[in-house]
């Protein structure tokens, strides 16, 4: 059933919930502000905007309904009016649109995701001179500060008569759909969606499974498929708060989209790919249940593909944000996805690891970690030589998700393709003559790690997390744009001195704010700088210039080649 109508209309007779199987509120500011300018031009040009569509689905309860589609635009609305109706001249006034639009009594006529829904209370409640005393407990609540900051702004300097502009909100049009049950009024909204960003292939996903559930399978799946695309929103937004919180590079990255999620899940079901696109995915899933849907046991196997592709897609996001969450309670994790910068390539390994429970385990032989043993992985073969082993991974992959491991297996097979990508010999000869300019992951973590050699000690999580925010960056010892002859320093020319700028070493590791004030210092002035670091082998490197007083092309070299013999003992194949 679908009608026009206006805001005033929509609301007047109607209780929403967000269903807990929809996404946190994901509206940036831009998004707030696209919204504010459709009003103010309904208002200059005197017309009817059009606001979109509305999709629900009717409850048990008369006169409340679960939002489908539409919950980014209430929410932000229901804002929008409560700011306005703080700045409305009459107590009376004030009182009645509250009722009309916020809440009547203890009934809220929104009420979002759970998570959120005190936080989101409070904010139309606050006045605006106190909402920054509400502290977000996660990046659905930070945007929802966001937006009603900025929409205080908006409507602080931007609205000449707040009664001009709540009638003007009050008129605007949308077109509502109401369907009796939630998975029709999803097929509806696939359907019909016409606002807001394009639909990621994970809500394609879900719906294909809707629609298989419904039509073969007589619903059966219906509220587990609700169940499990709510979680797996939820713990993909706390992957992203963790990341944002750890400066996780990649996963913080816009880049990196819950499509992304389901990408990596299908290299672990399916074989068809090692580097599918979320359309693969969608392609692949949609045509193995149309095959299914052919055969003489159609209902059998399609209830066994559901079952197990739901169970699997969901098994593997709740991995994989196990995975993430170390990053925050213990300093390997942090090294490896904070400083290191895991190669996205492997977290289909890494999440697979986990789920099996092998990720924590001891290998028998090299009494490290499997995590460890994917840290110098990760190092060796993708940060080293960037574009091995892919293929391999993906196949490794889909067996750690289909086969029977033991940990001693494991353990054979992660040496193996180690040493087999990328030699010992090989990589101390990459240590020693790789160019590391802008390789800053790959030199932190190398740095990071001699230092723990030359203390005796890893770091903590605390002190990896104070090291890091002190922006450690990578220092030249000879500098990028020397005041110096490079002849006088035993380089033969120019061109001599800049092949051997970026070798490992000329550098090493320095606190962002020490680095600033060496720039192009002479050595002297360099090493009472470096003394001042509290990385150990910088501070070292302080003492031994003061020393020595002489640092060219000899000792640059010989330095070079101690460190790529030490780093290769702690990172061997």
């Amino acid at each position: 059933m679908s009608s026009q109508q206006t805001l005033k209309q929509f609301f007047a007779v109607k209780v929403l919930e967000i269903p807990r199987y929809q996404r946190s509120y994901a509206w940036e500011n831009q998004n707030v502000r696209e919204l504010f300018e459709d009003i103010k031009e309904a208002i200059e040009t005197k017309s009817q905007h059009y606001l979109g569509t509305v999709v629900l689905s009717k409850t048990h309860n008369p006169g409340v309904y679960t939002v489908v589609d539409g919950q980014q635009r209430l929410t932000t609305l229901l804002m929008f009016i409560a700011s306005i109706i703080r700045k409305l001249p009459k107590v009376n006034d004030q009182e009645f649109y509250h009722r009309l639009y916020i809440n009547d009594g203890e009934t809220f006529k929104l009420t979002p995701l759970e998570r959120d829904r005190d936080f989101y209370f409070q904010l139309l409640d606050l006045k605006p001179a106190v909402a920054h005393q509400l502290e977000p407990r996660n990046k659905s609540q930070r945007l929802l500060l966001n937006a009603f900051e900025e929409i205080e702004n908006l409507t602080q300097h931007h609205i000449p008569d707040p009664r001009v502009f709540l009638a003007s909100v009050e008129a605007l049009s949308l077109l509502e759909f109401i369907e009796k049950d939630e998975s029709d009024a999803i097929r509806i909204f696939q359907t019909v969606n016409d606002r807001g960003r394009e639909l990621s292939r994970m809500d394609k996903m879900k719906s294909l499974l809707f629609y298989f559930s419904d039509k073969y399978l007589d619903r059966k799946y219906d509220d587990e498929i609700n169940r499990g695309f709510a979680e797996i929103f939820e713990l993909y937004d706390e992957i992203k708060l963790i990341a944002e919180r750890q400066s996780v590079n990649v996963l913080s990255s816009k880049q990196f989209a819950e499509d992304d999620l389901l990408r990596h899940h299908h290299i672990c079901f399916s074989e068809e790919s090692y580097d599918p696109t979320g359309q693969e995915v969608l392609d692949n899933v949609k045509r193995g249940l149309y095959e299914l849907r052919k055969g003489k046991n159609a209902k059998a196997q399609l209830d066994e593909y559901i079952s197990a592709y739901l169970e699997s897609l969901v098994g593997y996001v709740k991995a994989f944000s196990q995975v993430v969450r170390g990053v925050e309670q213990h300093g390997e994790y942090y090294k490896l996805f904070s400083i290191q910068g895991l190669s996205a390539v492997l977290y289909p390994v890494i999440a697979q690891l986990e789920k099996c429970g092998f990720l924590d385990q001891l290998l028998p032989k090299r009494g490290v970690s499997v995590l460890r043993m994917l840290e110098v992985i990760d190092l060796r073969v993708f940060k080293v030589r960037e574009y091995a082993g892919r293929k391999h991974v993906a196949e490794f992959s889909f067996r750690l998700n289909n086969e029977a491991w033991s940990i001693q297996e494991i353990e054979d097979h992660l040496v193996w393709f180690n040493a087999f990508e990328i030699g010992d010999a090989r990589f101390k000869d990459y240590l020693t003559n790789f160019d590391y300019y802008k390789q800053t992951g790959l030199l932190r973590a190398l740095f990071v790690d001699y230092c723990e050699s030359l203390r005796g000690q890893d770091y903590s999580l605390t002190e990896l997390q104070s090291l890091m925010e002190k922006n450690p960056t990578i220092e030249h010892i000879l500098s990028q744009s020397p005041r110096f002859k490079p002849k006088s320093f035993g380089f033969s020319n120019d061109q001599d001195f800049e092949e051997h700028l970026n070798l490992l070493g000329n550098l090493t590791l320095l606190e962002k704010k020490l680095n600033s004030s060496a720039q192009n210092a002479d050595l002297g002035a360099k090493a009472s700088v470096y003394a001042k670091s509290t990385l150990k082998m910088t501070s070292s490197l302080g003492t031994d210039l003061a020393t020595l007083k002489v640092f060219g092309k000899k000792e640059l070299a010989a330095r070079g080649r101690d460190l790529a013999d030490d780093l290769a003992k702690r990172w061997p194949a």
